[in-house]
């Protein structure tokens, strides 16, 4: 694998939305998209850091893209949500061992929907913990009961709104509910980027998307906690569409205001 100095990396972080997004996901030398599977790519953004993406067909016949990342650790890598599905799990677990050539150490969820869960059999069969909050693994657990299908996760830790938790280079913040009751992001502060899961919305999918769970009157006043905990955003994944910068979120509250406000 070609290597990165953290020097141009930096560089990258001081450049404008537009300019810093091409850059980031289109022009330097070691990013190229690798499909590794029909449902599944893998991008790196920078050195240590992978995004992957998983592409699924909706029952409504439309191909929509969820979004995760890959952390390396001194450990190993830290899996940032699931990929979407077992076999997509199965096969980023595959590329990573033939490529990375790393143990997956750990894997952490966002919430508690498929898009981000869906592989959590898949780590289980290798003994790869998948952590959650505890009203998450509540969730997953109220769920299986109805689906007779009980996901492995463990709970790691339980936080009130506005709260956060130190998980060595990753911090836990939950800013209440928005996409869902449980939906916490995540950040990694050297990279200052942020996973900000399905709260966070992006253009490539207009609307709010899956609201089925969402608490749409309490899910702009969530953004704004996450605007005032992390001013300083260089990068943000949301849980589907494209990887930009803070700007999402200024998107999403807009989304979100314009859906308050209709009759």
């Amino acid at each position: 694998m070609r290597t990165f100095t953290f020097t141009l990396f930096a560089a990258l972080l001081s450049l404008p939305l537009a300019a810093q997004a091409q850059t980031t996901l289109s022009s330097h030398p070691y990013d190229k998209v690798q499909q590794i599977s029909p449902e599944v790519q893998v991008e790196q953004l920078a050195p240590g850091l992978w995004l992957h993406r998983t592409e699924q067909k909706l029952s409504n016949g439309m191909l929509f893209t969820a979004n995760g990342l890959l952390l390396e650790t001194p450990q190993g890598i830290w899996m940032l949500d699931t990929a979407w599905g077992y076999y997509p799990t199965v096969d980023l677990l595959h590329w990573i061992d033939t490529v990375l050539q790393k143990p997956v150490v750990k894997a952490i969820a966002t919430h508690g929907h498929d898009d981000r869960v869906g592989g959590a059999a898949a780590l289980a069969e290798r003994n790869i913990p998948l952590q959650v909050t505890a009203q998450t693994a509540a969730i997953v657990q109220q769920h299986a009961k109805t689906a007779d299908l009980l996901l492995p996760v463990q709970s790691a830790v339980a936080l009130k709104q506005g709260e956060k938790y130190q998980d060595g280079p990753v911090e836990w913040f939950y800013p209440g509910a928005g996409h869902t009751s449980d939906n916490i992001v995540l950040w990694l502060p050297q990279y200052k980027l942020l996973v900000g899961g399905c709260a966070v919305k992006a253009p490539r999918y207009p609307g709010l998307g899956n609201i089925a769970d969402a608490d749409v009157a309490e899910w702009p006043h969530s953004l704004k906690r996450i605007q005032q905990a992390y001013p300083d955003i260089k990068i943000l994944v949301p849980g589907h569409g494209d990887v930009a910068d803070a700007a999402l979120l200024d998107y999403s509250l807009g989304l979100m205001q314009g859906a308050i406000s209709q009759p």
